[in-house]
């Protein structure tokens, strides 16, 4: 019952999505225009690796931030103020449910912008197939799941659905600079790294670039190869970080998370 409500939310949550402009922009057509970036970063190296290719893996992981935690942080609280999110609970669907069904729509859009801007790359700057396939897109899985609570938490600071692309805003900025998405932190100071490294979006970047490059990133350049059976040990710490996001943001999730308007 709850796989059967869980799919049929998730089919309604995309195709709704594709009638709003706004959404599909968000969703759809920025995050692919974001990968295309890379496309323009033809020459040098970066950490050791081409330009362009690093750059394309990180904004693979940057991506899951629009995708799912800025246009679900607008769902809930849009819904929430329209008392949609009010009646959906009063149904026969549970909160897992209700939960599941959009998290779901926006990993699927993910995992499919992935692995068009992973075509493209390999195209476009002569990249290659993923070393470890399975290992990347856990790690994009992992990380569009991590966002769908953080994103439930924040949207109960929230008071419309317009708010929320300033509500998202500071979040997105320490994200992005802090997740070496497109430039690493290797000259800056060693406890300025090691915060980096943990903040929610660090350790996505890391299982993506272990998985499509076969290096280890998570040791200091020139990054030490590694085998496909090597790979998943290299990346075990940074998925259980993963892991441990997700825990927190559940909780930070049921603290503050509001089913009836802010004004209720």
């Amino acid at each position: 019952m709850l796989l059967n409500h869980t799919l049929r939310l998730a089919r309604l949550d995309l195709a709704l999505l594709t009638r709003n402009r706004m959404a599909f922009f968000t969703t759809i057509a920025f995050p692919l225009l974001l990968g295309c970036v890379a496309l323009l970063l033809k020459e040098g190296f970066v950490s050791g690796v081409a330009s362009g290719l690093y750059t394309l893996t990180g904004m693979l992981a940057l991506i899951g931030f629009f995708v799912t935690f800025m246009h679900l942080t607008t769902v809930f609280t849009v819904r929430r103020e329209e008392l949609v999110l009010k009646r959906m609970r009063g149904s026969v669907l549970s909160e897992a449910a209700i939960f599941g069904g959009s998290g779901l729509a926006c990993t699927v859009i993910y995992v499919l912008q992935a692995a068009a801007i992973i075509t493209l790359g390999m195209v476009a700057l002569g990249g290659h197939l993923p070393r470890n396939i399975p290992l990347l897109f856990l790690g994009i899985v992992l990380g569009s799941v991590m966002f769908v609570p953080m994103a439930a938490a924040l949207s109960g600071f929230t008071k419309s659905g317009e708010s929320a692309q300033i509500t998202v805003l500071p979040a997105m900025l320490v994200l992005a600079t802090t997740s070496q998405a497109s430039f690493p932190l290797s000259g800056m100071p060693d406890i300025v790294q090691r915060v980096a490294g943990a903040l929610p979006l660090s350790p996505v970047v890391d299982v993506i670039r272990i998985g499509y490059f076969g290096q280890d990133f998570t040791q200091a350049a020139p990054h030490p190869a590694v085998s496909f059976a090597e790979s998943w040990g290299a990346a075990g710490p940074r998925l259980l970080l993963i892991v441990a996001w997700i825990v927190v943001g559940v909780l930070i999730a049921r603290k503050h998370f509001r089913w009836e308007p802010r004004s209720s």
